[in-house]
């Protein structure tokens, strides 16, 4: 059919004896371009007004139903109109960071005011005692504690799950008679930093310092714990 008998048109447009097609595999029908008429094959490839290198055309059919400007091309109809192409969206390069939006401020429908999560605070590194009873102490680095399942890995202070980090420790030598051997443990909260360490005697572990966090009490507790 002819563009003489599309109806319905939003926008009249001046595109009279243009031919409507329908190009295989796309849902949307063309506009063929200025001076293109009905072939006797019913497949060919012409220039539409979206593509109008004959090399580069899709394959059509002339397209006998009903038209409308929603069934028609968007871009065959921008081309008629003589309207620019949509701004195509901006290419970002990989790595690129962009600026987070400001926090609204108003409230969401439901109430709640949105507002940006600050960063967790983070406190010094708790120091482990370098000397006990006058001879230096050698440590171990630090590790994750090992969680046991009759035993709360969370951190008694600020309630961080956990777990916590242990460190290992040792003093003398077995063998020495002037400084004797001697074994010490000590546990911290990564989250807030509090820290014992401990002597261990026997089956017993005898505090040697203590190292107070600063964080707030019970600041890393569940909403519902606290």
């Amino acid at each position: 059919m002819s563009a003489l008998a599309a109806e319905a048109l939003a926008v009249p447009l001046e595109w009279d004896g243009r031919l409507i097609v329908r190009a295989a595999g796309r849902p949307v029908l063309h506009v063929a371009g200025e001076g293109i008429t009905a072939p006797a094959m019913p497949m060919f490839t012409v220039p539409l007004e979206c593509q109008p290198d004959p090399e580069q055309a899709p394959g059509v059919r002339p397209w006998d139903g009903p038209v409308t400007a929603s069934s028609l091309c968007p871009a065959c109809l921008r081309s008629l109109r003589g309207e620019p192409e949509p701004e195509q969206p901006r290419l970002v390069p990989t790595g690129t960071t962009d600026a987070l939006p400001e926090p609204a401020a108003q409230p969401d429908p439901r109430g709640r005011h949105l507002q940006a999560v600050p960063d967790l605070i983070s406190y010094a590194e708790a120091p482990l005692p370098a000397e006990h009873a006058g001879h230096p102490i050698t440590w171990s680095a630090w590790q994750s504690s090992p969680v046991l399942s009759h035993y709360d890995p969370s951190c008694e202070w600020c309630g961080d799950p956990g777990p916590g980090e242990m460190a290992g420790g040792r003093q003398g030598h077995p063998t020495s008679k002037t400084v004797p051997f001697r074994r010490f443990i000590a546990y911290r909260c990564t989250a807030c930093q509090e820290m014992t360490a401990y002597e261990q005697v026997g089956s017993e572990l005898k505090t040697i310092t203590h190292h107070k966090s600063r964080a707030p009490k019970g600041c890393n507790r569940p909403e519902g714990a606290r």
